[in-house]
Order: C-alpha cells, then sequence, then structure tokens
C-alpha cells in the first residue's frame, strides 16, 4: 500500500518515510488513534516501505514484486494479528485460522473497525481477545529466518485485547527482537494496554481525520455521489470506518433510526412495561450493535442541539430531519450536559462486558428523568 492512497495527513505520512530513510523506524512503534483515523492504513503503508525492493523518496514504489505481496497480502515475512473469538469446537485459537476472513473484511472495508470484524466472526455479543496461544505463535514465526532476507514484520491490531498471559509471553520479543524484525501496533484505546507493552513501545499520535479528507476518500475508493459523499462524512465524526459503514452496511443504516424513534416514545411515555420488552427485543441484536446505536443516539442528541441555535441539521435523511424537528424541544441546555453523560457512560460500560440488559433498562431509566426537564410539547 503506497502512502498517497491512505488518508492521513501528508505530515504523519512524511514523518514515517523520514524514519526510514535515517534508519530510525523503531522495532516497537504504536500507531495511536481512534478508529477510523487510517491507523491501521498507515501501518499497512510502512510495512510496504519497508519490505520494498526499490524503494523511493515519496514511500514503496508499488511494482516490485515485495510490493504486489504486500497488496495481496501474501508477503511471507508480513504477518497479522488480531483478535478473534477463541473457540476450540471452531478451532479458532490463533489469528491464522481466521486470516483469510480478516484479510477479506481489510480489502472490503479497507479502513477497518471492530464492530465489522466481529460482525464477520458471527458473534457481536463476545469480545475478541488477542490469547497466549497467539503469542506463541508470533514467537514462533518471527524467530524463523526471513524468506526473501529482509524484514520481518508483525502488524499488531487492537493490542489493547491482549490478555496479560498473552503480554506476557511477548515481553522479551518486543523488547529484544530479532535483527530486522518490526512490531507494528495499532490501537484505538491506548490507556487500555498493559503497561508492560506500553512502555516498551515508540508512540506516533494520529489524529481524526477531516470531514474534506472522508469526502474525498469515498469519491474515489468507493465511487460515491458528491452528495452521498458529503453526507456520510458529515455524520461520520472523523471516523471513516463510521463513513464506510454507511455505504457497506445498509442493514445498520436503516436500523438505527427506528430503533432511536421507539426508544425515546417509550421514554417520554414512560412505558415500564414496552420499555422492558424492547430492552429484551433490543439486547439481542449483539453487543456491537448497541454500541454502534449508543453513538448514533448521541450524534442525534448533538443534532438537536445545533437546531436549537438555528443550524440547519448537517448530513441527515429526511426521516430523521422530519423526526428531529419534533424532537429536539426535548433536548436543550437543560438537560443535553446529562443525556451526554449517560449515554457516554453507558458505552462505556458496554465496552467492559456490561449486562446489555440491566445497562439498557438503567439508560432507559434515567432518560425518563430528562426528558421530563423539557418543554411542554408532546411527542408524536
Amino acid at each position: 500500500m503506497h502512502f498517497d492512497d491512505i488518508p492521513v495527513n501528508s505530515k504523519i505520512k512524511n514523518q514515517l518515510i523520514q524514519l526510514y530513510h535515517t534508519n530510525r523506524v523503531p522495532h516497537a512503534l504504536l500507531f495511536d488513534g481512534s478508529q477510523g483515523c487510517g491507523h491501521y492504513q498507515l501501518a499497512l503503508g510502512l510495512a510496504s516501505l519497508l519490505l520494498c525492493k526499490a524503494p523511493s523518496e515519496q514511500g514503496s514504489c508499488g511494482d516490485c514484486g515485495s510490493c504486489r505481496k504486500v497488496n495481496s497480502f501474501q508477503h511471507p515475512d508480513l504477518h497479522f494479528s488480531f483478535p478473534i473469538h477463541l473457540s476450540k469446537t471452531n478451532k479458532t485459537e490463533i489469528s491464522d485460522d481466521l486470516r483469510s476472513d480478516f484479510i477479506d473484511m481489510v480489502n472490503k472495508w479497507k479502513c477497518i473497525g471492530r464492530s465489522s470484524w466481529y460482525k464477520v466472526m458471527g458473534n457481536q455479543n463476545k469480545q475478541g481477545v488477542l490469547g497466549v496461544k497467539e503469542s506463541q505463535a508470533i514467537f514462533k514465526k518471527l524467530n524463523l529466518k526471513s524468506y526473501e532476507g529482509g524484514a520481518k514484520i508483525c502488524i499488531i491490531w487492537l493490542p489493547e485485547m491482549m490478555n496479560m498471559q498473552a503480554a506476557n509471553k511477548l515481553l522479551k520479543l518486543i523488547e529484544e527482537p530479532p535483527n530486522k524484525t518490526y512490531f507494528l501496533l495499532v490501537s484505538d484505546k491506548k490507556e487500555n494496554l498493559l503497561p508492560t507493552i506500553s512502555s516498551r513501545l515508540q508512540t506516533i499520535q494520529i489524529p481524526t481525520l477531516e470531514v474534506t479528507t472522508i469526502e474525498s476518500y469515498l469519491k474515489h475508493q468507493f465511487n460515491c455521489e458528491n452528495e452521498q459523499a458529503n453526507k456520510y462524512a458529515n455524520i461520520s465524526n472523523g471516523d471513516l470506518h463510521n463513513a464506510i459503514s454507511h455505504i457497506l452496511d445498509q442493514e445498520k443504516l436503516h436500523q438505527n433510526l427506528p430503533e432511536f424513534i421507539k426508544w425515546m416514545r417509550l421514554c417520554y411515555t414512560r412505558n415500564i412495561s414496552d420499555t422492558i420488552d424492547w430492552v429484551n427485543d433490543f439486547s439481542k441484536s449483539g453487543r456491537e450493535q448497541i454500541k454502534d446505536f449508543l453513538l448514533y443516539s448521541l450524534e442525534m442528541l448533538r443534532q438537536c442541539v445545533l437546531g436549537h441555535y438555528n443550524v440547519s441539521y448537517s448530513g441527515l435523511s429526511e426521516d430523521e430531519t422530519a423526526f428531529l424537528s419534533k424532537f429536539s424541544p426535548f433536548i436543550h441546555q437543560r438537560n443535553i450536559a446529562d443525556f451526554h453523560d449517560v449515554v457516554n457512560e453507558a458505552y462505556y460500560h458496554m465496552e467492559r462486558n456490561a449486562n446489555s440488559k440491566i445497562l439498557l433498562l438503567d439508560v432507559s431509566l434515567k432518560v425518563y428523568k430528562l426528558l421530563k426537564k423539557a418543554n411542554s410539547v408532546t411527542l408524536v
């Protein structure tokens, strides 16, 4: 993957190219940024440069045999590690057991995210993990000689999902790797990394993407029309994966609004019986879908506040705009901060394996009270 194909600001890309040309690429490098900031693509770009047979001042050549192998994910010295659902029954104990599925996802989504990967694995309620057998596999692969006589690279996606046993087995290898061996770690939440791992890494902070960057990428990589690309870029909150999901996951796109409307109406009427039924049904949709729904709810609440200041709704569908025109009076300066805290806290606990039924019911009861702080209008 050439750096020109990566939607990250040129300063970051030039920094990596300069590290390469001055022989100062750290043997253990952490790309730290939020989901959808392009950090995984950057890791692939650096890997391509490190393995390229004819690098230029702008990065890898893209034409040599090594670059072609990297682009097709077939280079024998480029290894991938990522969280999986451990299952002896399905014989999924290390990343290589799901390598082909993972590569298909990377090719399809370009900018990958946890929700899309969990959906591929088929269980969005179960957290992925990098286990001890994964560490053993990495140790074994990287202690072999390089197939092509150059660098050996391991890209570890979401290292914060690594358990303690796995981390302990990798510590020595990360600290003192074999010659020309590089660890490129790509994290969405650096603060969740085990301190024993993060202390051995050099970090490059990757900022979120600009709306114009996402819009341009959607046009060129997914052939989006101008209006559609602008809409998805504006509602992405700097998350390219989120923007892409509106193109590739239409089912999710059409599911969030009806659920949000139903949820708000139940909370407004304080219908506890029907709310419990909704919680029981929606909790079955899966942990990642619930997290996505909570993020969607935050965006809808934000749009409501914009409406109070006569700022036109941006990037919304006609149905979303129609509902918010009636719902926005319930969200204002007296309750928006509390709304934000309640939904954010729910997302936080959802990431940490909270019971989805208990969590959604608790949030709903809090929303009951917050909606009553609004003006006396009727939600229809």
